[in-house]
């Protein structure tokens, strides 16, 4: 009796086991499919992608799924605040916020958590510039934490570099600070094997953008030709940036 339920505990495991190795495959996949996403800057694909992700992950997933699909979330909506796509983003707000309420609640040490809080804060003050008002500091305080719990997490820093980039000098903002803090985000990237990730992308994209207004041309050429070589169809650094840098 004891084999046979040794026997059925061992098929249990093993089928389990294959179940979580087949979703972490499909999740790889879709990560690459969201890289493609944001290199053609496409709400349409981010769809697809977030589409797709909500037929595999559902509430009895892991924790570790559940942030890979607000992650996914966060990249359809700042496609969508690049895109001026008002409607898309209207669409998926709400559950996107309702879903990390949840997960925060469950998990109050996540630096994942905080910083995906912080990120679609930023993207509803793009939509929403007075909610800069309630939202600024309430960001800044959710980047603050996502470091101090993990000063590790590449995202938080590129979080912490786009705040003080975005934000007018007057209420703390600092371009300079900005750029360390993106170049400390791409350091993380790299150190942690995480260059497969559209997140290090826009890092770079925009440190360059904060090299060319420091008058760093040079630099920002380097960052760009970086960006390319990580992803050759990255449409905003193929089509724009570069060219941009090169007439001027």
């Amino acid at each position: 009796m004891k084999k046979i339920i040794i026997i059925l505990l061992t098929v249990v495991l093993t089928v389990s086991g294959l179940a979580l190795s087949a979703q972490n495959d499909k999740i790889i996949q879709l990560e690459k499919k969201a890289i493609i996403a944001y290199a053609n800057s496409s709400v349409f694909m981010w769809k697809q992608v977030v589409q797709e992700l909500e037929t595999i992950v559902s509430d009895k997933s892991p924790v570790s799924d559940k942030i890979s699909a607000l992650i996914f979330k966060y990249g359809l909506l700042y496609s969508c605040l690049s895109n001026k796509d008002e409607d898309t983003y209207e669409m998926y707000i709400d559950k996107t916020l309702e879903e990390l309420e949840t997960l925060l609640k469950q998990n109050p040490e996540s630096s994942e958590l905080y910083t995906i809080s912080a990120a679609l804060m930023s993207v509803q003050m793009g939509f929403s510039p007075m909610k800069g008002m309630t939202l600024g500091s309430l960001s800044g305080i959710h980047i603050d934490k996502a470091i101090k719990l993990d000063s590790l997490n590449p995202a938080a820093w590129r979080q912490h570099a786009s705040s003080k980039y975005f934000t007018p000098k007057m209420f703390g903002g600092d371009i300079d600070i900005a750029i360390k803090s993106y170049e400390h985000a791409i350091k993380l990237f790299e150190k942690s094997n995480q260059i497969n990730n559209w997140m290090y992308l826009d890092a770079l994209a925009w440190l360059g953008v904060a090299y060319e207004k420091t008058e760093q041309p040079d630099k920002a050429r380097k960052v760009y030709e970086k960006a390319l070589a990580a992803e050759p169809n990255f449409g905003w650094v193929k089509n724009h940036l570069l060219p941009g840098l090169q007439k001027s």
